[in-house]
């Protein structure tokens, strides 16, 4: 029987049979070229490596794209506009998206790398996405802070602009770590709201947590006090984790290990480094290469600033002018009629050799001092000086004496002879107050060569009453850190005695001594100072939200909230 459907049977000569798919997939290889391998609209299977190249790319370009967004943000937020008034398509891609595309071609126009390749790494996993929101979130960030900073710091003070400026600069930690958490989360969900909230919930994280592991004693300095440890550590002086925070726990459990077994050597250490530095600091200002301020320290460097004079002196002839009458008679009326009948006839046997050169002045006529003259009667005065410890009247006549004769010399010389006449005009000063100071404070500091904190405070203000408000002489402020590392919480001892003279508690020894170890360490006395966090600033947060938003929807970027609309 005749099959009825034969006519419908293929032809032999189908037209079609060439277009027919093969009975199985042809494994297909990446071709570059565009031949018969792998094409463009089909997906690449990227190595191990390949991968991870990817997300740090992503990454990269993230940041990329924040810092060019907010270096050409007037662009983007022109283009926006044109946007929202339909003058452009919505698809056009921002000003700075052209830029990086742009910058991103050039290698494959210098033929580094295929002209044909793309210029862009365009996120397709999970982990390149979150990459990119990282990047971006961070260089949001990073892009606000460092131009508000420069602005902070430059504007004048109190205006709205330096006020703007300080806000958004302010806790540049919590706003990165805030942008790169958002961004991170955008990517990981394809929800900028959700980042928008992880954003947010950073400041809420470090404002609850802070205490317990972030930075457990926070700071607690005045803003004087903070400026006085900026200083001293700037002279090179270390603190200690209660100075440097203000923490009143931990000064009183510093004054504990100071005075216990087992750590007592460990915390005696770094005061006593504190105070050879402190020293040092003080020494320099006197012309003095050394961390103990013993008798030995103390007179060697009047000798050698004694030797210094009688070198310049001998260089110089002294003017006496009517301003040296002048200063001269003015010591004479404000110390000679007031000092002890004993001791006046010193003072006024120097005033009265210098009388018959101020009546030539009165006459008006120049007369001048030699310098081996000048030499012998400034070397006379400065060992009457050094030998009258015991009579600070005269000792102080005298100085202002020499001050008046130093005064001239200095006047009667120019170029570097000048200059080299008041550096060591304030060495010696330096000296001289350091030596005064080294006169009170307590037995042990003495014995120690340590110059006495509240002593040299004393004598700084001595040697300028109306000066040392104002923060005046090269000295002030180092006498302040000295009065401020000086406060120490009273402590009866008791606690102390017992640990050492109960058995049952000398375990609590090596306790104390492990405990000493990690608190003088580095790495204790960074963790413990730390401020990283600090007391949370939400209002620098928010700002810097704000701003951070902006700069997205500008550029259409992936942490713009209007990418998905409301939530």
């Amino acid at each position: 029987m005749a099959n009825p459907y034969a006519e419908y049977a293929p032809k032999a000569d189908n037209p079609y049979a060439k277009y027919a798919l093969p009975d199985k997939p042809q494994p297909m290889t990446y071709d570059p070229a565009g031949g018969a391998g792998v094409q463009d609209w089909e997906p690449r299977q990227f190595t191990d490596g390949e991968k991870a190249g990817r997300v740090v790319g992503a990454g990269a370009q993230g940041v990329s794209d924040a810092l060019y967004g907010a270096a050409l943000a007037p662009l983007d937020i022109s283009g926006w506009a044109a946007k929202k008034l339909g003058i452009v398509s919505q698809d056009a891609e921002a000003p700075s998206r052209q830029v990086t595309n742009f910058l991103a071609s050039i290698p494959g126009k210098l033929g580094i790398t295929s002209a044909d390749g793309p210029t862009r790494v365009e996120p397709a996993s999970r982990a390149e996405k979150i990459a990119q929101g990282l990047g971006e979130g961070v260089g949001n960030a990073l892009s606000i802070i460092a131009p508000a900073s420069i602005v902070a710091n430059t504007a004048r003070a109190g205006t709205a602009t330096q006020g703007v400026a300080s806000t958004l600069a302010a806790q540049p930690v919590m706003q990165t770590v805030a942008g790169g958490v958002g961004g991170a989360v955008t990517g990981a969900t394809d929800n900028p709201w959700l980042g928008l909230a992880a954003s947010a919930a950073v400041p809420v994280a470090a404002s609850v947590g802070r205490g317990a592991l972030m930075s457990p004693f926070q700071n607690q300095l005045t803003p004087q006090e903070q400026r006085l440890a900026t200083a001293a550590g700037n002279e090179g002086i270390p603190l200690t984790p209660a100075q440097r925070t203000g923490s009143p726990a931990l000064r009183s459990f510093e004054d504990v290990m100071a005075k216990t077994p087992g750590s007592s050597a460990r915390m005696g250490n770094m005061i006593t480094e504190q105070r050879q530095q402190f020293n040092r600091a003080a020494l320099e200002r006197a012309g003095v290469n050394a961390t103990d301020a013993s008798p030995d320290t103390i007179d060697q460097a009047f000798r050698t600033l004694g030797n210094q004079f009688d070198t310049l002196a001998q260089q110089t002839t002294i003017n006496v002018d009517r301003q040296f009458a002048q200063d001269i008679l003015g010591v004479a009326n404000d110390y000679g009629r007031r000092l002890p009948t004993d001791v006046s006839r010193v003072f006024n046997s120097y005033v009265d050799d210098l009388l018959p050169l101020m009546q030539q002045t009165a006459a008006g006529a120049n007369p001048q001092i030699a310098g081996e003259v000048y030499q012998r009667i400034r070397s006379d005065i400065g060992r009457r000086i050094r030998t009258a410890g015991k009579n600070p009247d005269l000792q102080e006549a005298l100085g202002a004496l020499q001050t008046a004769l130093d005064d001239a010399a200095t006047r009667s010389t120019s170029g570097p002879l000048q200059q080299a006449w008041q550096e060591v005009r304030r060495q010696y000063q330096a000296l001289v107050t350091i030596d005064k100071a080294m006169g009170g404070g307590t037995q042990a500091d003495r014995a120690a060569g340590n110059i006495p904190l509240g002593a040299l405070k004393g004598a700084v203000k001595q040697a300028d009453p109306q000066g040392y408000g104002r923060g005046r002489g090269q000295l002030n402020e180092l006498s302040r850190i000295g009065d401020s590392i000086g406060q120490r919480v009273p402590d009866s001892g008791t606690a102390t005695r017992q640990l050492a003279l109960n058995p049952l508690e000398w375990p609590m020894i090596g306790v104390m001594n492990l405990l000493s170890r990690a608190y003088t360490s580095p790495t204790g006395q960074a963790y413990l100072t730390n401020n990283m966090v600090g007391n949370t600033d939400f209002t620098a947060y928010a700002a810097g939200e704000l701003a951070r938003q902006a700069s997205e929807e500008a550029r259409g970027g992936q942490n713009a909230l209007s990418r998905r609309g409301a939530p």
